[in-house]
């Protein structure tokens, strides 16, 4: 695979992490109940993680030399405000797992380039981690609330 190549398939992954359904919701203006305290709390760190990698995927694209696209949020999302983030959780585990899939597959494909493919595999380490986390608050809010 090509540089140029390599380097559109992680500005995609960048698009991908930066106007994910976690952002947009880190943007916005959600309910929350007081049994899901603990997710009301989490949910910015789990945000900030994520734009962490973003920042990563920009400054290894900067010195590649690579004109970054950060992309803008799909049109869809703008039906979910005001929305509980118990209710969003849900969608964003979905995005999120959707998410894991493709840096699983672009894994595969750039393991030719030691620098991106470990770049890639934090990234997918880190995902998956803040993935099962919001599984969990997801679950725990959910069970209180049942």
């Amino acid at each position: 695979m090509s540089l140029v190549q390599q380097n559109a398939k992680l500005n995609q992954i960048l698009i991908e992490l930066g106007r994910s359904l976690l952002q947009y919701v880190g943007h916005c203006s959600s309910w929350s109940s007081r049994t899901q305290a603990t997710l009301e709390q989490e949910f910015p760190k789990l945000v900030a993680i994520q734009q962490g990698h973003v920042a990563q995927l920009s400054t290894l694209l900067t010195e590649r030399r690579w004109p970054v696209d950060f992309g803008g949020f799909p049109a869809t999302y703008t039906d979910l405000h005001f929305l509980s983030l118990s209710y969003l959780s849900k969608l964003i585990l979905k995005n999120q797992q959707a998410i894991i899939a493709h840096l699983e597959q672009v894994q595969h494909e750039l393991v030719e380039d030691l620098e991106v493919a470990t770049l890639v595999e934090e990234v997918l380490s880190s995902e998956r981690q803040l993935t099962a986390r919001l599984q969990e608050l997801t679950s725990a809010g959910s069970g209180a609330a049942a």
